[in-house]
């Protein structure tokens, strides 16, 4: 896949408690894109930040082992001050198929809601004056921890 020009690949940094959620999820492919022009950031240590308090604040939606095959990715904004910047919105979703397509809406909620419940976010230090990030986070409910 073939990245815009200014995004950074990160690692895959958001494993859900099993436990609780049922499974887990990682930004498989998170992607990072500084909106203003400011010295660049450590991109690893502002995705693994986010996705530590975004995995604390998931909670799964009931639904069946074939809900969770459904990997939803989002799109957030962030404030250097880990501020979001609108409602995170819904990239892509993956494994949908006709046994289980009614429980994408859910599924996505739960992401979008995960996010919201943990805004605003603490960030790493030394962001400030660093515009707003772009960030893809995806969740995996089946995802290995």
């Amino acid at each position: 896949m073939r990245l815009p020009t200014g995004r950074r690949t990160g690692l895959c940094l958001l494993p859900l408690l099993a436990a609780a959620a049922g499974g887990c999820a990682v930004p498989g492919r998170p992607m990072a894109t500084v909106v203003a022009a400011a010295p660049e950031p450590d991109w690893d240590q502002l995705l693994r930040s986010a996705a530590d308090q975004v995995r604390r604040c998931y909670r799964g939606p009931r639904v069946g082992h074939a809900g969770r095959q459904i990997v939803t990715r989002l799109r957030i904004f962030l404030t250097a001050e880990g501020m979001l910047e609108g409602m995170p919105t819904v990239v892509a979703q993956e494994g949908v198929t006709p046994a289980n397509r009614l429980y994408a809406p859910r599924m996505a909620e739960a992401a979008i809601r995960s996010v919201m419940r943990c805004a605003p976010l603490r960030l790493p230090a030394g962001l400030a004056g660093n515009g707003t990030f772009e960030i893809d986070l995806t969740f995996s409910p089946l995802a290995a921890v």
